[in-house]
């Protein structure tokens, strides 16, 4: 009987039918390391998600629950506000989750030696190597690093070197409404939906109508994206209706804020540096609620007289306009101190330490969108604001080179000739490069110098809103971004970040 079935299995493997045993694929050592992201999308939707609390039920719907719930759990829910209001993830002193991964090796067991130099600083223990557990966690400091491999089967081994820096960039977003995100809370989309709806805006930070909807912080979740070898740090303490001295550089009472933008980003970094700057600051400087409002009023909007400040303190509009502009020079001087100048000097004369800011560190000041034209790039008319009041604030405000003097065209007929001898709002914004700064032109650009016009009567093509509600606590939105808008802002600053 047994020599029978000897006889038998060896006619069965002669043909094929019982295989033949190989030796073992020999040892092999083949990792690769990534970070976990700071910014975290958990959902896909292309909003970061972070840990300040979720509302219980309809986040993203007319009127999500007022309880908030997972704040602090140290899990990233979908559709979840940042933490604080103002932090995507959290920054620990012991650094940054980088995962090692062995899972295309061979062998039985492997394990990780991670050296700073020449020296040896961590490593992990010897673990079997199968799918579910190839992969291991550790937690470095930004720097370069040498990560060693070692795969082995009884008495064969074999390592692999990998070098790797690791890197989290802090992207910081300051200043007013045009960087906030004003106009995009998280749930925007159930009110564009339908707008006739009772709508309750669900913002990051209710103080300052800030949220992760808005173009830096877009573009920072862009910069995430671009590399799995580096992560970013989004600190965003931008507030809508900030101005230099009541924003940045002072606290912004009016939205409950007792210290300036740049102390609560001391606040939460300490001494760490800074390695991207994006903020939009000078519009509210110059009046622009108080431009709207009297351009409202007045169908010869630059000669009357404002009806809200700051420009009620002067004879007319274009006077007051022309003298607040003339001021940004010495306020984006006084900014520049304070990101990585040699002093800082805040609204009120106190000296404080200025923020750090990287080796090779990127200050982006966003241009302001050109809102005034319809589709085919004439000048808007909408409710009582009039073709000529929308050009003249294309023509002395928003585009970077104004011709001075400018003629303006008065409702009677007759022509008057307005200085514009101190510049206009993008124009001067253009002009910190010579801070060092590097401006986001793009956004004028794509909106200002296209031959479709993106304007508040735009249409489909507007990426700007006109009058969201007339009151209630969306209002602000009015004559801000629209998610379009906020979108090609993201795309404009990405590029200026090397990210297409």
């Amino acid at each position: 009987m047994g020599r029978a079935l000897s006889v038998l299995i060896a006619l069965l493997v002669g043909v094929g039918v019982v295989p033949v045993a190989h030796a073992q694929d020999p040892v092999r050592a083949v990792g690769d390391w990534s970070m976990a992201p700071q910014s975290r999308d958990t959902d896909g939707d292309g909003f970061v998600d972070g840990d300040g609390g979720v509302p219980r039920a309809r986040p993203l719907g007319s009127e999500p629950a007022r309880r908030f719930v997972g704040a602090g759990n140290r899990i990233a829910q979908p559709s979840e506000r940042l933490i604080n209001g103002n932090q995507s993830w959290y920054l620990n002193p012991r650094g940054f989750t980088v995962r090692l991964d062995a899972c295309d090796s061979r062998g039985s067991e492997y394990q990780w030696r991670i050296y700073r130099g020449d020296k040896q600083i961590d490593r992990t223990r010897w673990r079997a190597l199968k799918p579910k557990v190839c992969t291991r966690t550790v937690r470095l400091p930004e720097g370069d690093y040498r990560f060693k491999l070692e795969v082995r089967r009884g008495v064969d081994t074999e390592f692999r070197w990998i070098d790797a820096r690791v890197k989290d960039y802090l992207f910081v977003v300051m200043g007013d409404s045009y960087a906030s995100g004003e106009g995009n809370p998280r749930n925007v989309q159930a009110w564009i939906n339908d707008p006739d709806r009772p709508f309750a805006p669900y913002y990051d930070d209710t103080s300052c109508n800030r949220s992760v909807r808005s173009g830096p912080a877009q573009a920072a979740l862009a910069l995430e994206r671009s590399s799995d070898k580096s992560s970013v740090t989004v600190i965003d303490v931008s507030c809508s209706g900030a101005t230099v001295n009541a924003g940045i550089l002072g606290p912004q009472r009016s939205a409950g804020q007792a210290t300036s933008q740049i102390q609560q980003l001391r606040q939460v970094i300490g001494d760490r540096a800074v390695d991207i700057v994006v903020f939009s600051i000078g519009g509210n400087d110059i009046g622009f609620t108080s431009i709207l409002s009297t351009c409202a009023l007045s169908l010869d909007c630059p000669l009357a007289r404002a009806t809200t400040p700051p420009l009620n303190r002067f004879d007319n509009v274009q006077q007051g306009v022309q003298t607040l502009t003339s001021r940004l020079p010495d306020s984006y001087a006084r900014i520049a101190g304070c990101l990585g100048g040699p002093t800082c000097v805040l609204s009120d004369g106190a000296a404080i330490a200025p923020v750090r800011l990287a080796e090779g560190a990127r200050v982006l000041p966003l241009t302001y969108p050109d809102i005034t034209r319809s589709a085919v790039g004439q000048p808007c008319t909408y409710f009582t604001l009039s073709r000529s009041s929308f050009s003249w604030a294309r023509d002395t405000i928003l585009v970077p080179q104004a011709a001075n003097p400018y003629r303006f065209t008065t409702l009677g007929g007759s022509t008057r000739d307005l200085s514009t001898g101190a510049g206009t709002l993008n124009g001067q914004i253009l002009a910190t490069a010579a801070l060092g700064w590097n401006p986001v032109a793009g956004i004028w650009g794509a909106s200002g110098d296209s031959d479709t016009g993106h304007g508040v009567c735009a249409g489909s093509n507007a990426w700007v809103f006109g009058i969201t509600t007339l009151t209630g606590p969306f209002s602000s939105g009015s004559f801000h971004p629209n998610p379009a808008g906020q979108e090609m802002a993201a795309r404009q600053i990405a590029r200026k970040l090397g990210v297409d």
